[in-house]
């Protein structure tokens, strides 16, 4: 494995399948501030439906962030997918 560290550009979406759920938090905090330095204005967290405890730990960080203007569920298209969810960043 190379020890080489790459710069990866920031993306809209984060998805928590491929991390341990004690991971979460971190990685959460970490994607809205990558967010807000990438001027992203509209980010995805996806959590998967499961019991719910990662949509739950996913909306206790975006309901106390100052920078989280709105979010919900899904998306604007599609409130339906309850496994996700986006938030807008304020301007």
């Amino acid at each position: 494995m190379s020890e080489d560290i790459h710069d990866i550009p920031p993306g809209d979406t984060l998805d928590l399948h491929t991390f341990k759920p004690n991971e979460a938090r971190e990685l959460i905090e970490e994607f809205i501030w990558s967010c807000e330095q990438a001027s992203i204005r509209r980010g995805t967290i996806i959590h998967g439906k499961g019991t719910g405890s990662l949509r739950e730990l996913t909306y206790s960080i975006l309901k106390r962030n100052p920078k989280i203007k709105v979010f919900y569920l899904g998306e604007s298209t599609n409130e339906g997918n309850w496994g996700k969810t986006t938030f807008e960043l304020l301007d």
